[in-house]
């Protein structure tokens, strides 16, 4: 199926799935001290696809039901598989959920690099406002960064262009393409905490007073014609507002 315009629509597709392809393969034997469960749980949950989970409500279930809450912005789609997952192709653009905004939540999801190159760029963006244009995430929210190799603040689990992520942490925690991982990206004020497969390897806090993480809508972006990253089971939990100034 593919997903463009300003309405998700749906067909069934030919799930992206290919595994097989090398990457930055680690040693997983650290414990979560940020979840408070050990790593080796963390990465064996990665790869199954969750159960039920206290408070969260589904974003996409798999269903194109779910996916009709959804809207593209910008070229390029996402193809629902008969699996349940999206994957990307084409871009620059981004799919973004247009039901609701969010202000202090727990967003979680799965993703993998789906290309037999399994060097995918793609991101998970967070508090920008409703538009069609793509940029206007880029340029009023923040964006969770998938991607491969490059920069420390522009690869995988980086607030991208602001923040690296603990690159040590990161490369620990991380599954290799063709392997699911999942993120948890938790917002409260206007702090930003990523954990990958358990591990919580980024927090930042915005100071910038062009943007704010306190609403916004949440998205994914098909970045290009040669990226293709899978995505699944995007799901929320909406957390209690906290008083003070900067969320912690």
């Amino acid at each position: 199926m593919r997903v463009t315009g300003r309405t998700a629509t749906a067909v069934l597709g030919a799930a992206l799935l290919i595994g097989g392809a090398s990457g930055p393969a680690a040693a997983k034997g650290s414990s979560d001290t940020a979840s408070g469960s050990s790593a080796s749980s963390a990465y064996a949950d990665a790869h199954c696809r969750p159960g039920p989970e206290k408070g969260y409500k589904p974003l996409f279930d798999g269903t194109a039901k779910s996916l009709a809450r959804w809207k593209q912005a910008g070229p390029g789609s996402f193809s629902l598989s008969d699996d349940g997952t999206l994957t990307s192709s084409g871009g620059l653009g981004l799919l973004w959920y247009s039901a609701k905004q969010f202000g202090s939540y727990s967003l979680k999801l799965d993703w993998k690099m789906s290309s037999a190159g399994g060097d995918d760029n793609s991101g998970v963006f967070v508090g920008f406002p409703a538009s069609d244009d793509p940029w206007s995430a880029v340029d009023n929210g923040y964006e969770v960064q998938i991607d491969a190799s490059d920069a420390p603040d522009r690869t995988t689990g980086a607030v991208y262009s602001f923040q690296s992520a603990d690159l040590e942490k990161r490369d620990r925690a991380l599954n290799p393409p063709g392997e699911w991982n999942r993120y948890e990206i938790r917002v409260e004020g206007e702090r930003l905490r990523v954990r990958l497969n358990g591990v919580q390897i980024n927090d930042y806090t915005n100071t910038d007073p062009a943007r704010s993480l306190r609403d916004g809508h949440v998205g994914l972006q098909n970045h290009g014609a040669e990226d293709q990253v899978t995505f699944r089971d995007v799901r929320i939990k909406q957390l209690p507002v906290r008083s003070t100034a900067q969320g912690h």
